[in-house]
């Protein structure tokens, strides 16, 4: 199988290509190629046309893929050969409802490149696994790799497995009053954590404000 990583960060800064390892380590024999290469994408189309098996990951940009991926897609020509297309699509909003806006997209894609679509897992929540400890990161991970020993098996992500896998649809009245309750903690959360990256100016700044 061959399995394409659509994000733009390279693979030692990338979730999308973190999720990708873990995922192949459970599926077992995969090729993987990353879309941020992109002296390599004749070489991409290539495969693309010769494979008849393939999964497009990516992290959701603005309730959609990524610019990076609809170019590449651009490039393609619809396939003359029979082939299957399955999707990995994170986030780090951790409500699964915030990723079904692409997930509809991506049900349609395959058809567009003359191909059978093979599902979408879907995760949200996974902006930690950039800031977590090596064991949590594990922790975190260790899903997709369960996911990829059942997509070697039945060689499509299936729609029940999948929403279990996706969950929380929605927060719970519970949860959103307690995300209210720890406000306070989490600016100071998110400033410590701005200055962790490098940050140098307030987070409320609006440099492009008139």
């Amino acid at each position: 199988m061959v399995i394409f990583s659509c994000s733009p960060r390279a693979e030692k800064s990338s979730n999308t290509a973190a999720i990708v390892g873990a995922f192949k380590d459970g599926y077992g024999e995969a090729d993987v190629y990353y879309l941020y290469k992109r002296g390599e994408w004749e070489n991409y189309r290539k495969i693309f046309d010769e494979s008849d098996e393939m999964i497009f990951a990516m992290p959701l940009f603005v309730e959609c893929i990524t610019g990076l991926l609809m170019e590449f897609l651009e490039s393609l020509q619809p396939k003359t050969n029979p082939a299957r297309i399955g999707f990995i699509l994170q986030s780090g909003f951790e409500e699964a409802c915030q990723l079904r806006t692409c997930e509809k997209y991506l049900e349609k894609l395959p058809s567009y490149l003359n191909c059978e679509y093979a599902g979408t897992l879907i995760k949200g929540g996974m902006f930690a696994l950039a800031i977590v400890s090596e064991k949590n990161r594990a922790k975190m991970l260790a899903p997709f790799r369960e996911m990829g020993k059942i997509y070697a098996q039945e060689h499509a992500f299936d729609k029940t497995i999948v929403s279990k896998f996706a969950a929380p649809e929605r927060y719970s009245k519970a949860t959103v009053f307690l995300i209210k309750l720890l406000k306070p903690l989490n600016v100071i959360a998110w400033k410590v954590l701005a200055k962790k990256f490098g940050a140098e100016d307030k987070l409320d700044k609006k440099p492009f404000e008139i």
